[in-house]
Protein backbone atom coordinates (compact mmCIF):
# COMPACT_ATOMS: atom_id res chain seq x y z
CA UNK A 1 0.00 0.00 0.00
CA UNK A 2 1.47 3.44 -0.75
CA UNK A 3 1.73 6.15 1.63
CA UNK A 4 -0.80 8.91 0.14
CA UNK A 5 -2.67 11.95 2.00
CA UNK A 6 -5.07 9.43 3.65
CA UNK A 7 -2.53 7.63 5.39
CA UNK A 8 -1.58 11.36 6.47
CA UNK A 9 -4.76 12.36 7.98
CA UNK A 10 -5.12 8.80 9.31
CA UNK A 11 -1.74 9.14 10.93
CA UNK A 12 -2.66 12.88 12.64
CA UNK A 13 -6.34 11.98 13.40
CA UNK A 14 -4.80 8.64 15.44
CA UNK A 15 -2.77 11.20 16.82
CA UNK A 16 -4.92 13.78 17.72
CA UNK A 17 -7.32 11.12 19.63
CA UNK A 18 -4.27 9.79 21.33
CA UNK A 19 -3.18 13.23 22.80
CA UNK A 20 -7.10 14.60 23.36
CA UNK A 21 -7.71 10.75 25.84
CA UNK A 22 -4.99 11.63 27.15
CA UNK A 23 -5.80 15.13 28.27
CA UNK A 24 -9.08 14.69 29.10
CA UNK A 25 -8.34 11.54 30.75
CA UNK A 26 -6.08 13.48 32.99
CA UNK A 27 -8.74 16.28 33.26
CA UNK A 28 -11.12 14.02 34.04
CA UNK A 29 -8.64 12.18 37.17
CA UNK A 30 -7.97 16.00 38.13
CA UNK A 31 -12.09 16.84 38.52
CA UNK A 32 -13.16 13.12 39.58
CA UNK A 33 -10.44 11.58 41.73
CA UNK A 34 -7.41 14.03 42.42
CA UNK A 35 -9.82 17.33 43.63
CA UNK A 36 -11.23 15.68 46.22
CA UNK A 37 -8.33 14.06 48.11
CA UNK A 38 -8.03 17.85 48.77
CA UNK A 39 -10.93 17.97 50.48
CA UNK A 40 -10.34 14.89 52.81
CA UNK A 41 -8.36 15.67 55.90
CA UNK A 42 -5.18 13.37 56.10
CA UNK A 43 -5.07 12.18 59.56
CA UNK A 44 -1.41 13.18 60.50
CA UNK A 45 -0.69 13.91 57.16
CA UNK A 46 0.59 17.12 56.34
CA UNK A 47 -1.72 19.27 53.63
CA UNK A 48 0.87 19.51 51.42
CA UNK A 49 1.84 15.82 50.80
CA UNK A 50 -1.84 15.12 49.48
CA UNK A 51 -2.03 14.26 46.15
CA UNK A 52 1.79 14.04 46.17
CA UNK A 53 4.01 16.88 44.59
CA UNK A 54 6.11 14.76 42.53
CA UNK A 55 2.48 12.86 41.19
CA UNK A 56 1.10 15.48 40.37
CA UNK A 57 4.24 17.47 38.87
CA UNK A 58 4.25 13.95 36.29
CA UNK A 59 0.65 14.50 36.04
CA UNK A 60 0.29 18.10 35.19
CA UNK A 61 3.46 17.84 32.59
CA UNK A 62 1.20 14.88 30.94
CA UNK A 63 -1.94 17.21 31.10
CA UNK A 64 -0.39 20.19 29.42
CA UNK A 65 1.58 18.48 26.85
CA UNK A 66 -1.46 16.69 25.53
CA UNK A 67 -3.56 19.33 25.43
CA UNK A 68 -0.95 21.40 23.63
CA UNK A 69 -0.67 17.99 21.26
CA UNK A 70 -4.24 17.77 20.77
CA UNK A 71 -4.14 21.46 19.69
CA UNK A 72 -1.17 20.35 17.24
CA UNK A 73 -3.06 17.21 15.92
CA UNK A 74 -6.52 19.27 15.46
CA UNK A 75 -4.75 22.24 13.37
CA UNK A 76 -2.79 19.62 11.43
CA UNK A 77 -6.22 17.93 10.73
CA UNK A 78 -8.08 20.64 10.15
CA UNK A 79 -5.54 21.70 7.54
CA UNK A 80 -5.89 18.46 5.87
CA UNK A 81 -9.65 17.80 6.07
CA UNK A 82 -10.48 21.61 4.89
CA UNK A 83 -8.08 21.26 2.04
CA UNK A 84 -9.27 18.09 1.02
CA UNK A 85 -12.71 19.50 1.13
CA UNK A 86 -12.35 22.64 -0.92
CA UNK A 87 -10.70 25.17 1.21
CA UNK A 88 -11.45 26.58 4.38
CA UNK A 89 -14.45 28.86 3.50
CA UNK A 90 -15.94 25.62 2.09
CA UNK A 91 -15.36 22.93 4.67
CA UNK A 92 -16.92 25.54 7.30
CA UNK A 93 -19.81 26.74 5.18
CA UNK A 94 -20.63 22.63 5.81
CA UNK A 95 -22.60 21.12 8.35
CA UNK A 96 -19.55 19.35 9.86
CA UNK A 97 -17.32 22.21 9.55
CA UNK A 98 -19.68 23.89 11.36
CA UNK A 99 -19.65 21.94 14.15
CA UNK A 100 -16.02 21.04 14.19
CA UNK A 101 -15.85 24.79 14.48
CA UNK A 102 -17.90 25.08 17.49
CA UNK A 103 -15.96 22.28 18.84
CA UNK A 104 -12.83 23.64 18.05
CA UNK A 105 -14.04 27.11 19.91
CA UNK A 106 -14.58 24.79 22.95
CA UNK A 107 -11.27 23.19 22.94
CA UNK A 108 -9.35 26.68 22.40
CA UNK A 109 -11.29 27.67 25.34
CA UNK A 110 -9.94 24.97 27.40
CA UNK A 111 -6.21 25.03 26.21
CA UNK A 112 -5.80 28.21 26.95
CA UNK A 113 -7.09 27.64 30.53
CA UNK A 114 -4.30 24.61 31.18
CA UNK A 115 -1.59 26.76 29.53
CA UNK A 116 -2.58 30.48 30.86
CA UNK A 117 -4.52 29.71 34.23
CA UNK A 118 -3.97 26.01 35.65
CA UNK A 119 -0.62 25.57 35.00
CA UNK A 120 1.13 28.57 36.11
CA UNK A 121 -1.02 28.52 39.28
CA UNK A 122 -0.29 25.10 40.06
CA UNK A 123 3.81 25.25 39.25
CA UNK A 124 3.25 28.15 41.72
CA UNK A 125 1.16 25.91 44.20
CA UNK A 126 3.58 22.72 43.91
CA UNK A 127 6.45 24.51 44.69
CA UNK A 128 5.22 26.03 47.53
CA UNK A 129 4.07 22.54 49.16
CA UNK A 130 7.37 20.84 48.14
CA UNK A 131 9.07 23.92 50.07
CA UNK A 132 6.40 23.37 53.16
CA UNK A 133 7.08 19.32 52.95
CA UNK A 134 10.55 20.30 53.18
CA UNK A 135 10.12 21.58 56.53
CA UNK A 136 9.37 25.35 56.26
CA UNK A 137 9.16 27.47 59.26
CA UNK A 138 5.92 27.76 61.17
CA UNK A 139 5.83 31.75 59.79
CA UNK A 140 6.92 30.85 56.19
CA UNK A 141 4.56 28.08 55.85
CA UNK A 142 1.64 29.94 57.08
CA UNK A 143 3.10 32.67 54.17
CA UNK A 144 2.92 29.85 51.24
CA UNK A 145 -0.59 28.86 52.37
CA UNK A 146 -1.87 32.41 52.02
CA UNK A 147 0.13 32.65 48.45
CA UNK A 148 -1.43 29.26 47.32
CA UNK A 149 -5.30 30.10 48.64
CA UNK A 150 -6.08 32.45 46.01
CA UNK A 151 -3.94 30.03 43.50
CA UNK A 152 -5.46 27.24 43.81
CA UNK A 153 -8.91 28.64 43.81
CA UNK A 154 -8.35 30.02 40.55
CA UNK A 155 -6.77 26.99 39.05
CA UNK A 156 -9.89 24.89 40.44
CA UNK A 157 -12.36 27.37 38.91
CA UNK A 158 -10.49 26.68 35.12
CA UNK A 159 -10.00 22.67 35.73
CA UNK A 160 -13.80 23.31 36.51
CA UNK A 161 -15.08 24.87 33.45
CA UNK A 162 -12.70 22.35 31.33
CA UNK A 163 -14.34 19.51 32.94
CA UNK A 164 -17.77 20.78 32.27
CA UNK A 165 -16.43 22.64 28.65
CA UNK A 166 -15.12 19.12 27.56
CA UNK A 167 -18.80 17.40 27.45
CA UNK A 168 -20.54 19.47 24.75
CA UNK A 169 -16.85 19.72 22.71
CA UNK A 170 -16.51 15.68 22.72
CA UNK A 171 -20.04 15.43 21.61
CA UNK A 172 -19.21 18.05 19.16
CA UNK A 173 -16.31 16.05 17.71
CA UNK A 174 -18.05 12.67 17.37
CA UNK A 175 -20.91 13.98 16.58
CA UNK A 176 -19.23 16.27 13.85
CA UNK A 177 -18.01 12.99 11.86
CA UNK A 178 -22.01 12.18 11.90
CA UNK A 179 -23.42 15.15 10.77
CA UNK A 180 -23.51 15.16 7.28
CA UNK A 181 -25.46 11.78 7.43
CA UNK A 182 -27.80 13.06 9.90
CA UNK A 183 -28.25 16.29 8.97
CA UNK A 184 -28.15 16.04 5.09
Amino acid sequence: MAWDSNSTEALVRTLHIFAGVVWIGLLYFFNLVNLPVFNVNIAGGDPAQKGGPNLMLRALWWFRWGAMATLAFGLILLDLVARKNGGYSTFFATNEGQIIGAGMALALVMWFNVWFIIWPAQKVVLNNNIAIAKGAAPDEKTRLEGVNKPLVARAKLASRTNFWLSIPMLLLMVFAAHAPQILG
